[in-house]
């Protein structure tokens, strides 16, 4: 009976990038980040984000909720860090890249699916596509696949940040060597001076009271009236913009590449959608997270900030 990660690795690793995964690897089920968490949630860093604060016990030990859980497996899978040319004012030129395709939460749960195939019947799993308790990133970080920069994202030495992260917990014991990856920001503050809202932290994390991306996406109610929106009506990329590891990016999944329909609608044409009209337009994108309300709120506040 396999009981070992390593057995069936060579597969794992065949199905990922088969699926156009660009990195796997894998990590122990230990967060070694849980104390800058419970720091964060402390201080209240996390605004009205009140389910991150009730999953503190899961993510202090992952056990509690997954007892049968030894090894979770990690994929990288790129998505453009380039935004295509279309007419100002256009829907594209407004949102977040990674929302400017397919909702990555049902492509990586796709492939995730694929390497769940190659998995023993006897063997227990668990998808994860930034919807659960426990850290993504930190698992990444773990597992060799990049080091957490100080703008609190994974960073990859060759690929940079734009990529999606993707995490699947099984029973099999995790014998797979990592690779010890250095931090590599050194000095450099680019993200943090490029900042317009002054919202990352000294120890890596992200003051979400102040963060754009948090205000246009998780924030519900009206926007803070001194809150710059720096032309932006969904998340935000500023900090990897001014990344200089972002340099030379990896090809993206051809689900990410942006939709032509973002491209041809102007901004302003949400402020008069219905709701059938938003569903259409944001079937299967990571946009409805914001829902049409939170849409218009956002196009409304940046259009009077212009």
């Amino acid at each position: 009976m396999i009981t070992k990660l390593s057995e069936i690795w060579p597969s794992i690793e065949r199905v990922a990038y088969d699926c156009g995964v660009m990195r796997v690897g894998a990590s122990d089920l230990s967060d070694e980040n849980v104390a800058l968490f419970e720091d964060w949630i402390a201080t209240g860093h996390h605004a009205t984000m009140e389910y991150l604060a009730k999953n503190r016990a899961v993510r202090r030990n992952p056990s509690v909720r997954f007892p049968w859980a030894e090894s979770v497996v990690v994929i990288l899978v790129p998505y453009a860090a380039e935004r295509p040319d279309a007419p100002a004012g256009s829907l594209s030129h407004h949102i977040a890249r990674y929302a400017l395709g397919d909702d990555y939460h049902e492509v990586l749960d796709g492939i995730l699916r694929e390497i769940e195939l190659v998995l023993p019947t006897e063997v227990k799993s668990w998808r994860y596509v930034d919807t659960g308790p426990l850290s993504d990133r930190s698992y990444a970080s773990q597992a060799g696949l990049g080091w957490i920069g100080k703008n609190g994202m994974l960073i990859d030495e060759e690929r940079g940040s734009y990529f999606f992260i993707g995490t699947l917990l099984t029973s099999l014991e995790n014998d797979v060597a990592s690779a010890t990856v250095a931090d590599r920001c050194g000095a450099c503050t680019r993200c943090i001076d490029a900042c317009p809202t002054d919202a990352i932290l000294p120890n890596r994390t992200i003051a979400s009271e102040r963060c754009i991306s948090y205000a246009t996406i998780e924030h519900r109610g009206p926007l803070p009236e001194n809150l710059t929106l720096a032309g932006n009506a969904f998340g935000c990329d500023i900090c990897q913009e001014a990344c200089p590891w972002n340099a030379t990016p990896a090809t993206p999944y051809p689900g990410f590449v942006t939709r032509a329909e973002y491209r041809a609608t102007p901004l302003t044409d949400l402020l008069r959608f219905q709701q059938s009209d938003f569903s259409r337009l944001f079937r299967h994108s990571a946009v409805k997270r914001a829902k049409l309300d939170g849409m218009q709120r956002n196009v409304e506040a940046l259009h009077r900030r212009l």
